[in-house]
């Protein structure tokens, strides 16, 4: 499964849990969603989910490194007009939402099961 289908069924999944949660009236999880990728995809979605669902979605993200660089920045870096660290962010903020944010690399993702398999990193062969 190709990684933009499985995170366009995940928001599906979720927006569909979305439409029931003015009517609950209740503080109960209506799932859980996990999001693997702290990209910019990855670290937007995992935001809105948990903004948008008002903490009523657990939202999990799975993203293997501590913070983010933006990549098309770079140019600014290599060019002497920024350091690294100002166009690096850490995951802290999305923690600080409520979003478990789990150091790993999510290596499958069973449909039926609901579940994402992970794995520690192998040595170079």
């Amino acid at each position: 499964m190709h990684r933009r289908r499985f995170v366009q069924g995940m928001f599906g999944v979720a927006v569909s849990a979305l439409g029931g949660c003015a009517s609950t009236g209740s503080n109960a999880k209506l799932g859980k969603v996990v999001v693997v990728g702290g990209g910019y995809g990855g670290a937007t979605a995992a935001k809105y989910l948990s903004l948008w669902s008002g903490g009523s979605i657990e939202v999990t993200l799975v993203e293997p490194e501590a913070a983010f660089v933006s990549c098309p920045m770079s140019n600014l870096v290599l060019g002497g007009s920024m350091q690294l660290a100002d166009i690096t962010t850490g995951y802290d903020g999305l923690a600080r939402r409520g979003i478990t944010v789990v150091r790993d690399t999510a290596t499958a993702v069973d449909p039926d099961k609901r579940v994402v398999n992970q794995e520690a990193t192998l040595a170079a062969e």
